[in-house]
């Protein structure tokens, strides 16, 4: 019969306790990291967007040029246009 103890802090348990014992570390870790990972997906989702966020994602969509983007992310910010496209 073989020596089949290992000591863990000093405590003699046997390789089956130590198995057990670090898929039951790993097996919380991954539970608690999936919910930790879900709730932060859920957040992002629920984010408000901004009329600035959208005409950003417009723009990097390629729906409008630079000129445009430009324009209309002054005329939401209350900032007068220089070339006069706001009709003053």
């Amino acid at each position: 019969m073989g020596d089949s103890q290992m000591y863990v802090y000093g405590i003699a348990t046997s390789e089956e306790e130590v198995l057990f014992l670090l898929l039951t570390v790993l097996f919380w870790v991954a539970v608690v990291g999936g919910v930790g990972a879900a709730l932060r997906s859920k957040a992002r989702g629920r984010r408000a967007r901004t009329p600035e966020d959208v005409l950003f994602q417009r723009f990097v969509a390629g729906e409008i040029d630079d000129d445009e983007y430009r324009h209309d992310r002054e005329v939401l910010r209350g900032v007068p246009h220089l070339c006069g496209r706001d009709g003053s």
